[in-house]
């Protein structure tokens, strides 16, 4: 429930989403959707298959193909037959992707600049962990629905 406190965590975290949001869409090169954008940032671990991207994005398959195939279309990832169940798709980055996320990666450095004026070191190393925490509940909760 939210406070009339304007200072709440509630309003906190929801004008923490907003100022994230805008900064996301300022950043943003390729044009590509935020569901393409998470895909491709999965991606950067590593090779997966399109039930393990939805998976760990919450993301029905539907929803994960139609991305994929966009992806696929604007160059920036590949996906070949799994050597072990040629009915899954291996998916992976190509150097065009990787190329557009270091781009994105180069703009986000202004975010972690303006976050190092703001706050001290110690400050800064207690706001991740505390965030750490947060991403790390949330995305457990996603995954088991």
């Amino acid at each position: 429930m939210k406070s009339n406190n304007p200072s709440s965590l509630y309003d906190a975290l929801m004008y923490l989403q907003c100022e994230f949001v805008a900064e996301r869409n300022r950043v943003n090169p390729g044009n590509i959707t935020w569901q393409q954008f998470d895909i491709l940032t999965v991606l950067r671990t590593g090779a997966f298959m399109p039930s393990q991207i939805g998976q760990r994005l919450g993301m029905r398959r539907s929803k994960v193909s139609k991305n994929l195939s966009t992806l696929r279309d604007l160059g920036y990832i590949r996906q070949v037959p799994d050597a072990h169940d040629r009915r899954e798709l291996e998916t992976n980055l190509t150097q065009d992707g990787r190329d557009m996320l270091d781009i994105i990666d180069q703009q986000h450095k202004t975010l972690e600049e303006d976050a190092r004026q703001v706050w001290s070191k110690d400050e800064q190393e207690e706001f991740a962990t505390l965030a750490n925490r947060l991403i790390n509940k949330l995305r457990q909760e996603r995954v088991a629905r």
